[in-house]
């Protein structure tokens, strides 16, 4: 699952610290610009991790045309990919023999595909 979210850096004292308006608490820092937004990365998708896992939602992300930078400041996106972080359990689900036979012959990972259909049926956004 992709997440996207605008965030605001901001430069100060030589180096750079990040923060995401919508994501209270979740902020990052670096000394260059690559760096805080690598860094910015690994934080939103620790934060977002630890929202889902605790059973609460993401917000909706704001539009970044809504956000102020000024100075050496910037804004951008920061995009992450959450599919495969976290803790994994294994499920043992039942399904008809035919629809499992057309599957494996089209090389239909079930894993992931389980996945895709929990988070559209939760209406979890698949990019907030």
């Amino acid at each position: 699952m992709n997440i996207t979210y605008p965030a605001i850096c901001h430069f100060e004292d030589g180096g750079y610290w990040c923060e995401f308006p919508d994501l209270d608490g979740c902020f990052s820092q670096g000394n260059t610009e690559l760096e805080i937004v690598d860094n910015a990365k690994e934080a939103l998708e620790g934060y977002a991790i630890s929202i889902l896992e605790r059973g609460g939602n993401l917000p909706a992300a704001s539009a970044i045309t809504s956000l102020h930078a000024s100075g050496k400041d910037f804004l951008t996106y920061i995009s992450g990919d959450i599919s495969n972080s976290g803790k994994f359990v294994r499920k043992n689900v039942t399904i008809p023999e035919w629809l499992s036979a057309r599957a494996e012959k089209a090389s239909i990972n079930f894993s992931q595909t389980l996945q895709e259909s929990l988070i559209n049926k939760l209406g979890i956004p698949a990019s907030a």
